[in-house]
């Protein structure tokens, strides 16, 4: 323990983790050969070394995940269930957060970002001395809420060559059972490399002493990883004696991690120094994790500070990862806090909350880092890739100011690729091309569309649903209408939404083509179409006011993999959306008859009331 009052000169603390030493470096640099040569067996030649039991197989098995089931308490099954909860509330919030809306940076310059998960991540669990199933729900948690399809898991076996079966019911009930009896360095290096057994990972997460931080280091260069990585450390403020057992609590909370973690204690209170060692001594005294505190202990500062701006100062200089703000006027620290992994406000937040099951993520930069590292997120596991997309008038709106600036900084051929496609775009404004592009993302889909009205019927979809395929593919078709649709979704949850939104984009995308409707028939009455013993007839007035009136004939549950119940919806959605009357009739007998047969006479009507008519057709809203 030590001592300091805070002055200018000394506002950044001792409390960086120590370079290792020059023989764990040698050791993890002779692992990394290992496994790059070796592999599997550079793994099991690794634990020979270290003395461990070499295991014949690294991937956990089915009957060892359903034995974990009897080896834990319901009271501990419970507990994690919540702490699930939590976590997955917070988390799926920041995941929304992810979510960027169009915006149209010059007329007809359309841009968007959408957020695509990491393929395949490695997650490193900790299980040495304390098996930390807790970071098992901290890294995987975001990880499937991010999408990520490959989730890859090694955590260290016990000298019985086992899994801690907390471990394993966490892993299970997430779902994420690709997990290796592997740790260390070694563990690290075989997510990197990959082995036989070990799938190669494109990013790596999560804690560990300093041979797994060492190996995370070297293979950084060419392996993503979270964030650098130290011992745990916690940082309390606090000048109320009343509260001295919960302040020696938090710091001994953070001491028992290990011999290197470090705790601070600030206060402008002298007297509640001493209180506080007194405390630590005999809470020390009777925790099962003495040994360690014993040792850690040594890392533990007192500071004493003058005023609340100095306070302020060494916290922004130091950036703890944990930060407790104890007292209630917490409020005159927090808003001035530009550095910090987690900020715990108030006697009822301990930091074990966080750590735990409050739903924030405990896997925070420690060593100073969180000045310019966040706690881990949603979005640690996926990136953001930009798209664009510019209609012809778009092109022209702004080729001319990208040519200036291109020949400025001498860039020829950047300007040559602009100039090159003015023909093009003089070509599309000429024959007043209607097109569109349109993305839309909801909870549970992301669709995008293509369409190009005055098109030869040339299609590309791909909704998840086949028979609802084959039914926009007629829609294209018989329409002459250009269409492309991607649907992304869970369709294992509810195809129903991947309709409905398909349905709801479509015509986002007819009414952004179209525009002002000023040039079109308007009218198309009586489409008929034949299909065997099914005749559908379909009446479309674009100008009047929005209505639907249907009618067809009861319909088997479902037509391929096509939900019926979808079907009227369908149109609902799309009429609503695009904004005009139609009458649809469709009579017969068999359900793919009349459900196809209803497509075809609606896209033939749609596409007769949508031709270019140069006549001003009359209507009580005006000239159509």
């Amino acid at each position: 323990m030590q001592k300091i009052k805070l002055n200018k000169s000394n506002m950044l603390l001792n409390t960086r983790s120590s370079s290792a030493s020059p023989a764990i470096l040698k050791t993890v640099r002779k692992f990394e050969k290992m496994i790059l040569a070796d592999g599997d067996i550079g793994i099991k030649n690794i634990s020979i070394l270290l003395n461990e039991r070499p295991l014949k197989s690294l991937k956990v098995t089915k009957k060892e995940f359903s034995e974990s089931d009897g080896k834990i308490k319901d009271e501990l099954k419970s507990a994690i269930l919540i702490a699930y909860a939590n976590i997955k509330k917070y988390h799926e919030n920041q995941f929304q957060q992810l979510k960027t809306s169009k915006v149209e940076t010059t007329p007809g310059i359309n841009l968007w970002s959408e957020f695509k998960p990491i393929e395949r991540v490695g997650l490193y669990i900790p299980g040495g001395s304390a098996p930390l199933f807790s970071s098992l729900l901290m890294q995987a948690i975001p990880a499937l809420i991010a999408g990520c399809k490959d989730i890859v898991i090694c955590t260290p076996p016990n000298k019985n060559g086992k899994i801690d079966p907390s471990i394993l019911w966490v892993a299970k009930l997430l779902k994420t059972t690709q997990v290796f009896k592997v740790g260390g360095a070694q563990a690290i290096f075989s997510m990197s490399y990959g082995t036989k057994s070990i799938p190669q990972c494109l990013k790596i997460f999560g804690p560990g002493n300093q041979y797994v931080n060492e190996a995370k280091k070297l293979i950084s260069a060419h392996t993503a990883i979270d964030m650098p990585a130290g011992p745990s450390e916690v940082y309390v403020v606090s000048d109320d004696i009343s509260k001295s057992k919960i302040i020696a609590a938090d710091l001994l909370s953070q001491l028992e991690h290990g011999p290197d973690a470090k705790a601070v204690f600030i206060t402008k209170n002298k007297s509640l120094i001493e209180k506080v060692k007194q405390e630590v001594t005999a809470q020390k005294d009777i925790l099962n994790r003495k040994t360690i505190l014993n040792q850690s202990l040594e890392n533990l500062i007192f500071v004493v500070a003058n005023r609340d701006i100095q306070i302020i100062e060494c916290i922004n200089i130091n950036a703890p990862e944990h930060l407790i703000l104890l007292d209630q006027d917490y409020i005159k620290y927090s808003a001035h806090i530009l550095n910090a992994g987690s900020v715990f406000c108030g006697v009822f937040s301990p930091e074990s909350f966080g750590d735990y099951a409050s739903g924030s993520n405990h896997t925070l930069p420690t060593s100073g880092y969180a000045k310019s590292y966040s706690g881990l997120s949603v979005s640690d596991f996926g990136k953001t890739i930009t798209f664009q997309t510019a209609s012809a008038q778009g092109f022209n709106n702004l080729s001319n100011t990208v040519k200036i600036l291109a020949m400025a900084e001498d860039l020829e051929a950047h300007a040559k690729a602009v100039s090159i496609r003015q023909s093009f775009a003089d070509e599309a404004i000429n024959i007043k091309q209607r097109s569109s592009f349109i993305s839309r993302s909801t909870n549970e889909t992301n669709i995008y569309i293509n369409l190009n009205i005055d098109g030869t019927g040339q299609y590309n979809i791909s909704t998840g649903l086949k028979f609802f395929d084959h039914m926009l593919e007629q829609f294209a078709k018989h329409g002459s209408f250009d269409l492309s649709i991607q649907a992304l979704g869970d369709l294992d949850i509810d195809e129903h939404h991947t309709i409905e939104d398909v349905a709801i984009t479509l015509g986002d995308a007819f009414s952004k083509a179209i525009g002002k409707r000023s040039g079109i028939e308007r009218y198309s009455s009586n489409e008929t179409l034949v299909m065997d013993e099914t005749i559908s007839s379909v009446s479309i007035d674009m100008a009047s006011r929005t209505m639907l009136k249907m009618d067809s004939p009861k319909l088997k549950d479902y037509v391929g993999d096509f939900p019926t119940e979808m079907f009227e919806h369908f149109f609902i959605s799309f009429i609503n959306t695009l904004g005009f009357t139609c009458h649809i009739s469709t009579e017969g007998k068999n359900s793919h008859h009349i459900v196809e047969a209803t497509f075809k006479s609606f896209t033939r009507a749609l596409s007769k009331a949508l031709k270019l008519n140069d006549s001003q057709i009359l209507s009580t809203k005006g000239i159509l």
